[in-house]
């Protein structure tokens, strides 16, 4: 799990942007868990002769959390578009939110997202040490497969059918490569000779 990965690239404008959207999605949602997967940070700066002294400048902010809610929640679509409304002066916030039993399940039948997000993402938010509830995150031998599927999918939309794909470890390998092991011996007197076998 990671706090600070995110937050230690971030300028002081947009650490401040994540601190605003955690506190509203938090008091409004009431997740049990916050998990930041992505964020992204676009910024327009205008430098011009003609304007002396000034420097038009213009940033979009957009970030994707992962909602974890507490099993009898159910949040309704007008509620996510409200809170929506209530951090567009911050940024754009994607969400996605699904109960905690669903994603343990999920972790627990190996889903790429929520296992990847368990492991890589920021932990936003979370009230009452909730991820103790959840499985130990996965290993970092799964970061290509993460990579490609974020690659081919990047907006997620197949978020709920990506599975982990068994790893060969790479001891595996080097054991069944293992290189053949040729031996020589050196006759001072005659000059090298490869030691006979029997």
């Amino acid at each position: 799990m990671k706090t600070q990965d995110y937050m230690s690239q971030l300028n002081g404008r947009e650490q401040n942007a994540f601190y605003c959207i955690k506190k509203l999605v938090a008091a409004r949602l009431q997740p049990l868990i916050i998990y930041c997967y992505g964020c992204e940070t676009v910024v327009h700066t205008r430098r011009h002769c003609f304007m002396t002294k000034r420097i038009n400048e213009a940033r979009q902010f957009t970030c994707d959390l992962l909602l974890i809610t507490p099993d009898e929640c159910v949040i309704e679509d007008a509620l996510k578009t409200e809170v929506q409304e209530i951090t567009s002066h911050l940024g754009r916030v994607n969400m996605i939110i699904h109960p905690l039993n669903f994603v343990i399940q999920q972790l627990n039948t190996e889903n790429l997202f929520f296992n990847w997000v368990r492991r890589n993402g920021t932990l936003l938010f979370e009230k009452n040490a909730t991820t103790q509830l959840l499985p130990v995150p996965v290993g970092k031998q799964y970061r290509q497969q993460a990579e490609q599927f974020y690659l081919r999918d990047p907006k997620m939309t197949n978020y709920l059918q990506e599975k982990l794909q068994p790893v060969i470890a790479t001891q595996q390998l080097k054991k069944a490569n293992k290189p053949v092991e040729i031996r020589l011996t050196l006759d001072l007197e005659n000059g090298w000779c490869p030691k006979p076998t029997e």
